[in-house]
């Protein structure tokens, strides 16, 4: 079986370009190239790899360097390396976290402890970097101490605001940084407190209520989203995550509404190009019922429609794939499908009568169908007590192979269909469907599940979760007031 994403390509597109060495809004303060000299106690030999992040799940190696005996190497090139936070690893599973932004500097550590041990020379970032770590490692180690033995409340309460006056005063002092701006990307944003007393139930309601209302709204405030140095961080990233898992419904209308506001905050062409692949390829991957409809709005929307951000060949393929899943969306409904039964009459998805009907694509030589057809037909008491009229199509145009098939795993009670079509006049078969273009039928088996009146209400929903799906679908309807 063939598993094609669009996203798979789309990302080699914007990774290729993103990750491209370029120069960025951010006044250069060395030539270009890029001279990064280490020296690292406790390292005899090996290669050392300068790598930056690109989102929180990828590296991308810029440079390799040999250590000697002593642990000393070299990165230097003539081209200059995008800016953002960098990993220089030096061992199995051991790596420092560096800045990059003057791209000519020196240090020196050990393996030992490499964050209080570190010495920078020419670097600013960095050295504020790593002062910020040691003496945040030091006040948490205090902080933790007195709370293991249990001190005075107020005694805590006062390294905790001691600390909290570090980083203010810190953020202060560096805040012309890009590191002021990490750090800051990692802190939670701040609700002020709720005005109103807590007294009834409605009262606490209202105080979560407003809690999850502000933390959404001012959710990325900590982070510049016009910054392009964020797209090599982690945080960025992560970001993105945790907002649309933990704090956008997922249906297709708040995410679509809650994408759209978010990019209308990112002015910046890379960015924005990020974001949108982030948030594209998260829901034409999903297995969320119906948000593919967010990545068709997203395509149709982001890349069709602000199609100068994007080469001509991703902008093709988003078009032609919006173009096959829109007619496929939850509520539309599904194209006719127009088959030969085992007798050779038609067989149409519109004839099939039923309260549901599922629509199940296979493959009679796909393995994974041979395990998936009796769990479906192992389900025909339950479609019978639901009025569900099942429809198998076979998208292989092998006569004796899809018969074969049908009673190899006793489908005969149920609609059998496969698209094999005899010419009247030539006495030819002909073909109508092209199962991959219509129904995007990329992998066997694939179910769509429909209502009374064919719109599809659920699709590739797995056989044994078929049940389920119902019974969440008509506890839904319920809900809604719908019969």
């Amino acid at each position: 079986m063939k598993v094609f994403f669009l996203a798979c390509s789309i990302m080699l597109s914007v990774f290729g370009s993103i990750a491209q060495v370029k120069k960025t809004n951010t006044p250069a303060t060395t030539p270009a190239g890029f001279l990064i000299k280490g020296k690292i106690h406790g390292i005899t030999h090996g290669e050392i790899y300068l790598a930056h992040y690109f989102g929180s799940t990828q590296q991308v190696i810029k440079d390799t360097a040999q250590a000697d005996a002593q642990g000393n190497f070299v990165f230097q090139g003539k081209e200059e390396l995008p800016k953002g936070l960098y990993l220089i690893s030096f061992s199995q599973n051991k790596y420092l976290d560096v800045i990059l932004g003057n791209t000519n500097f020196s240090f020196e550590t050990d393996t030992l402890d490499p964050i209080n041990h570190m010495k920078f020379q020419n670097s600013a970032e960095n050295e504020a970097f790593f002062g910020f770590q040691k003496e945040m490692g030091k006040r948490y180690v205090d902080l933790r101490k007195l709370e293991m033995e249990k001190k005075d409340p107020s005694q805590i309460a006062l390294v905790r605001k001691e600390i909290v006056q570090f980083q203010q005063s810190w953020f202060e002092k560096n805040k012309q940084l890009f590191v002021s701006k990490l750090v800051k990307a990692t802190f939670e944003p701040e609700i002020p407190p709720f005005k109103k007393k807590i007294s009834t139930s409605k009262d606490s309601t209202e105080f979560f209520q407003y809690q999850f209302t502000y933390y959404k709204k001012h959710f990325f405030d900590n982070l510049d989203l016009n910054d392009e140095r964020f797209i090599r961080t982690p945080f960025l990233q992560r970001k993105l995550e945790k907002y649309f898992e933990d704090l956008v419904v997922q249906q297709p209308d708040s995410i679509i509404k809650d994408a759209d506001i978010l990019l209308t905050k990112i002015k910046n062409r890379d960015v924005r190009r990020y974001v949108i692949y982030k948030i594209s390829s998260t829901y034409e991957t999903s297995n969320i019922v119906g948000t593919d409809a967010a990545f068709a709005h997203m395509g149709e929307k982001y890349y069709v429609g602000e199609a100068a951000l994007w080469d001509t060949t991703t902008v093709r393929q988003m078009r032609d794939r919006i173009k096959v899943l829109k007619p496929l969306l939850i509520g539309k409904r599904i194209p006719e499908l127009y088959l030969s039964d085992p007798t050779g009459k038609r067989l149409t998805t519109s004839s099939i009568p039923g309260e549901y009907t599922l629509v199940y694509f296979y493959d009679p030589d796909c393995s994974h169908c041979k395990e998936e057809t009796p769990k479906l037909m192992a389900q025909a008491n339950y479609f019978k007590s639901k009025k569900i009229s099942v429809l198998a199509t076979s998208i292989a145009r092998n006569k004796q192979q899809w018969i074969d098939f049908i009673k190899e795993f006793k489908m005969e009670s149920i609609y059998n269909g496969v698209d094999i079509h005899l010419n009247a006049k030539t006495g030819k078969e002909e073909y109508y469907t092209d199962f991959l273009k219509t129904f995007d039928i990329y992998s066997t088996p694939i179910i769509y599940i429909l209502d009374k009146n064919k719109r599809i209400i659920g699709k590739k929903i797995p056989t044994d979760k078929i049940q389920d799906f119902i019974s969440f679908y008509e506890n839904r309807q319920k809900e809604l007031g719908i019969k």
